[in-house]
């Protein structure tokens, strides 16, 4: 669904975790924790939520 709703969102995010990274940190550490994110949305529910039937 993510991606039919906005197909480059996931590059969008990608090359702006790379452009502009928190100060101190280089692109390739910002990225990571983005490609980690990105990678695990939609992929499971958290169990903490109450199940809706």
């Amino acid at each position: 669904m993510k991606d039919r709703a906005d197909p480059h969102s996931r590059e969008m995010a990608l090359i702006v975790a790379c452009q502009d990274p928190p100060f101190g940190v280089s692109p390739n550490e910002a990225l990571a924790p983005v490609k980690d994110d990105l990678d695990s949305n939609g992929d499971t529910r958290p169990a903490c939520l109450p199940d809706w039937g």
